[in-house]
């Protein structure tokens, strides 16, 4: 249900392309692999392996994608553990859909502006 509705608002903002959704880990890793987005939205609970593990299996895919880890809980020790896995940021699903596209263009960087 987080899933379908962060896709639907991404799908309004005209700064984001959304090239794949998955919800599961391992379905993650092959969208990333066949897509090489430039950020991707990891859920630190998502099935599978969970998301720390998953964002440093995408990192060493691939180097230059950037991840926003997001959660639904603010655990000090997730946000540490979520940089320290690669993650260049770090959301709350709470608050996710005021800065979500921003946090995304953001971490993309101005050459995707």
């Amino acid at each position: 249900m987080f899933l379908q509705a962060l896709t639907a608002l991404l799908d309004h903002d005209e700064r984001v392309e959304i090239v794949g959704a998955a919800e599961s880990s391992l379905r993650a890793i092959e969208l990333a692999d066949a897509q090489h987005p430039d950020v991707a939205l990891v859920d630190l609970a998502m099935p599978g392996m969970n998301g720390f593990e998953l964002t440093k299996k995408l990192l060493a895919n691939e180097p230059a994608l950037r991840v926003l880890a997001v959660s639904g809980l603010s655990h000090e020790g997730d946000v540490a553990q979520a940089l320290e896995a690669g993650a260049t940021a770090f959301l709350l699903k709470g608050g996710l859909y005021d800065e979500v596209g921003d946090a995304i263009v953001a971490a993309a960087g101005p050459q995707h502006h």
